[in-house]
This record gives structure tokens, sequence and C-alpha cells, in this order.
């Protein structure tokens, strides 16, 4: 009875096989059992799934793996209405909007494993063919965050987003006020009008709008990468990245599906959380 009961557990929650007990000899067969039957024999016996800690938790990795699936597909439903912000001309990227895969990162410039990830993200620019990049600001460390991202965007309507984005990334400080503007003039851009930019309610209105698309795609901290319906939480590396990125095209190829991994990575300590006073700053007031 332990055979098959465990048989009928295993075809319950999707798994390929179930492992019998020690002592337990010979093939099991599942041929002939219906879903209704396995069913009707869990709602009799309940007792089965909460007395045997391996059926519970392949249960719950089950649920775990649809919850995150759920997830995912709702994060690219989002992405795709949102697809005016992520292809705005305030938006700064690299790669093709076309691209087969995209990776959108929310980071701070203060925030700093937001700047340990950035030689490793460069990378994957360098290295990955067929890969857009969104830079999605989101600037949680106060009233210089903000004026970072600002001034970042002012950069982009210049042309030298890339500049002055690498620049602040590798500078051996947090950016102030006084350094914003001195980095603006060291990589070519026209100060006055960074300044006269940075003060543009078309670039204040956008940053709000990127901040509800963060809040929108459960973005609780910097660095936060989505990669296709995934989201990379956290610190992380090329490798990590380059990982996702191909499990991406599998996807999009159909190939492999039942492998991918549509994931919802939590780092906790190494991802900045988003303190609510300062997620919740007017942008308007600075």
């Amino acid at each position: 009875m332990c055979r098959s009961v465990r048989v009928l557990l295993a075809i319950a929650i999707g798994l390929a096989a179930a492992a019998c007990r020690e002592g337990e000899t010979g093939p099991v067969s599942t041929e002939g059992v219906t879903h209704e039957e396995v069913r009707e024999y869990l709602l009799e016996h309940p007792e089965l799934v909460l007395d045997d800690p391996e059926i519970a938790n392949s249960i719950e990795r089950a649920r775990s793996k649809r919850a995150q699936e759920h997830a995912a597909s709702h994060r690219e439903s989002i992405l795709e209405e949102r697809s005016d912000l992520l292809n705005s001309p305030l938006t700064p990227s690299s790669g093709e909007p076309g691209a087969a895969v995209t990776i959108v990162e929310f980071y701070d410039y203060r925030c700093s494993p937001c700047i340990a990830s950035h030689p490793e993200l460069e990378q994957v620019r360098a290295t990955e063919k067929d890969v857009r990049i969104v830079y999605g600001q989101l600037p949680i460390f106060g009233s210089h965050s903000v004026m970072a991202a600002r001034a970042a965007i002012a950069a982009h309507l210049q042309g030298r987003f890339n500049a002055f984005h690498s620049a602040l990334m590798t500078a051996s400080a947090s950016p102030g006020m006084d350094s914003i503007y001195a980095t603006a003039a060291e990589v070519g851009l026209d100060v006055e009008k960074l300044r006269a930019d940075m003060r543009d309610p078309e670039v204040l209105q956008y940053l709000e709008e990127m901040r509800l698309l963060a809040e929108a795609l459960d973005v609780t901290g910097t660095p936060a990468f989505i990669v296709g319906g995934a989201i990379l939480r956290g610190g992380t590396t090329a490798d990590e990245l380059g990982a996702e990125i191909g499990r991406q095209r599998a996807q999009s190829r159909g190939e492999a599906r039942s492998r991918v991994s549509r994931v919802d990575r939590r780092r906790g300590p190494e991802e900045a959380p988003l303190p609510d006073p300062i997620h919740r700053i007017r942008l308007s007031s600075l």
C-alpha cells in the first residue's frame, strides 16, 4: 500500500517517480492511474501528506514554483504594458529595442551593491549579443540620490549618459551636488544645460513613473535586475546574469521549457531595502 500511495502522490504533484521506503523492492507501475483517482485518494487520506515530510516538502516546492511562475508572468505583462516608458526618449539604454533579451536594472548611485554590480553588468554588455540593458533610476537614499538620478537623465539628453554613469559608478566617494556637477564637466557635459534639464518637470514626472514601475514589479530594494520575467534581487555577477539570459533565450525559442527557471531570488543583506520615508519622497520637492 505504501508503494502505491507514494506513486499516486508523485503523480499528483508532478514528480517523475516516487521514492519507496527502505526494504521495498520491484518496479512501481502507474499505468491506468487517473487524475481523479489520485485526487479522491488524497481527499480520503490527507494524513499521508501531513505525515510524510518528503511529500510535504515536494508539495511546498511545487507551490513555490507555481507562485514564482505566476509572478514572472505578471512582471512580463507589466513590462509589456509599460513599453512606452522603457522606450521613452528619457530612458537610458544600451542595445537595440528589439533585442532577444532585455535586462531592466533598478539602481541608486549611492547604493554599494549597485556599485559593486556595475562592472559585472558592463561585462555582460560587452560580451552578450542581442541583449538590451535598460537603466532604471530608483533613488532611495535621500536628496543626493535623487539629484544624481536627475543628472543622469539630463546627461542622457545630451547623449553622454554612458560616460556620466560610469564616472559616478566608479567614483571614490558617494555623489554630492558639487561632485555631480564636477563629474558632468569632466565628461564633457554642458553643466548649465544639465542644471536646467534637472529642473524640467518632464524629468521629475519621468522619475516618478519609473518609481511606480519598480513598485508594480515588486522591486523592494536596489539593485534589482529584471531579466525577462525573472527578477534577481541584490548584488549579482556576470555569470548569474549570463545564466538567466541563457534561460530566457531557451524559453523564447521554446526549447527545454520545463527546465527554464523563472527566478525570484532574494539575497537579503546584499539588497538595499527601500526605506519608506525615502521611497515616498516627492521628487519635485527637491
